[in-house]
C-alpha cells in the first residue's frame, strides 16, 4: 500500500505556514510576573515549559491548516493486487444462409438451417466465450460482433433465415469477415466455425487467401460441411477440397455431417479442441480517497487549540 496525492500542487502552500508563525509571533522576551515567595516559587513555570504552552495553541493551530492544504492535495491511499484473469476463447461463427440450406436430408421435417443452429445453440449452452456471428450466400455480412452475452448471442442465431442475402456461396467472404470481427480481439485463442452445405462459387478473393490472412492472425479454422453424400453432387469434392484446404491452412480441421448425431459429435471435438488458455495474472490497482480523515484531523486540532487556550494553561493576554 502507497500514499500519493493527486494533486500535489497544493503543497505550495505548505511555504505560507512559517511566514504566519511569525507575524503571529508575539515581539519582546518572554515573561510572566509573579510574586515572591514560596507559594511564588512552587507556582513558577520552568521557562522550557512555559514557552511549550505559550507556543502549543499557535502550533494546534498550524497543524490544522496544514491538514486543510494536504486536503486539498486529495490525498488517495493506492493498494496493488494481483487480479486473474480468464480470456476465453473468441469464436466467430460463419452461417451459410444460401437457399440449399433448405434442404431436410440431415433430420425428418428439419431443414440443414434449423439443425445448425439448434446444434450452434447447444454448444453455445456449454461454453463461456466472446461469440460473434457471421452469415453469408452470395456475400458475407457481420451479424453480430463479439459478445460474451449469451441471451443477445442466441437470439442472434435463433432470427437467422434464409433470404437474408442473395442466393450464392461466399465462402471467402464469410472467412474475410471473420478475420475482421476476430483480428483485434485480446484472446489468444481464436476460431472459426464455418458451417456451409455449398462450394464457394464467389468470383474475387480466393477461399485460400482468406484462409492465409486468418492464419496471420492467428485464427483457426473448424470448416464444417453438412448435408447427405447423394445431394451434395458434383459440386461435393470442390466444397471439400475448398473447406480443407483453409482448414489446414490455418491449423484448423475439416468435418463433414451427414445427420444431426454427426454434427453434435463434430461440436463436441470442437468443443475439446478450443481449449480456454489457463489464468494469467494482472496487476490491478484500487485507490481509496482519504481526504475527509485530513478534514477531520483539522477539527480535531482547532477544537484543542481553542481548548488549550481557553485553559487554565492557555496563554494570558
Amino acid at each position: 500500500m502507497s500514499f500519493e496525492l493527486a494533486r500535489p500542487v497544493w503543497l505550495w502552500l505548505l511555504g505560507a505556514i512559517p511566514l504566519w508563525w511569525w507575524w503571529v509571533l508575539p515581539g519582546g522576551d518572554w515573561g510572566l510576573l509573579i510574586a515572591r515567595g514560596e507559594e511564588a516559587r512552587a507556582i513558577a513555570l520552568k521557562r522550557w515549559l512555559g514557552v511549550a504552552i505559550d507556543a502549543m495553541p499557535r502550533l494546534l493551530r498550524a497543524a490544522a491548516v496544514a491538514c486543510v492544504i494536504l486536503a486539498l492535495c486529495q490525498p488517495q491511499s493506492v493498494r496493488t493486487y494481483k487480479e486473474p484473469v480468464n480470456e476465453g476463447v473468441g469464436i466467430a461463427f460463419a452461417i451459410d444462409l444460401s437457399t440449399s440450406m433448405r434442404a431436410t436430408d440431415m433430420a425428418q421435417s428439419t431443414t440443414r438451417l434449423q439443425v445448425a443452429k439448434a446444434t450452434i445453440l447447444r454448444f453455445l449452452a456449454k461454453r463461456s466465450d466472446d461469440v460473434g456471428l457471421i452469415v453469408f450466400a452470395g456475400e458475407a455480412l457481420t451479424r453480430l460482433p463479439l459478445t460474451r452475452d449469451r441471451y443477445v448471442a442466441e437470439s442472434a442465431v435463433g432470427a437467422l433465415e434464409i433470404g437474408l442475402l442473395g442466393d450464392g456461396t461466399d465462402i471467402a467472404g464469410a472467412i474475410a469477415a471473420a478475420v475482421g470481427l476476430l483480428r483485434d480481439a485480446p484472446h489468444r485463442s481464436k476460431i472459426l466455425i464455418l458451417v456451409t452445405d455449398g462450394a464457394h462459387n464467389k468470383a474475387g478473393l480466393e477461399p485460400a487467401q482468406a484462409a492465409r490472412a486468418a492464419a496471420a492472425y492467428g485464427v483457426r479454422i473448424y470448416a464444417i460441411a453438412i448435408g447427405s453424400d447423394e445431394s451434395r453432387g458434383s459440386s461435393g469434392a470442390d466444397m471439400e477440397t475448398v473447406l480443407t484446404q483453409a482448414a489446414r491452412i490455418t491449423g484448423g480441421k475439416y468435418f463433414h455431417a451427414t445427420d444431426v448425431s454427426a454434427l453434435d459429435r463434430i461440436y463436441t471435438e470442437i468443443d475439446e479442441l478450443a481449449v480456454v488458455p489457463p489464468e494469467t495474472l494482472t496487476d490491478r490497482t484500487a485507490s481509496t480517497p482519504i481526504a475527509r480523515w485530513f478534514l477531520l484531523t483539522s477539527v480535531v486540532l482547532l477544537l484543542a487549540g481553542t481548548t488549550l487556550r481557553a485553559s487554565r494553561w492557555g496563554v494570558i493576554p
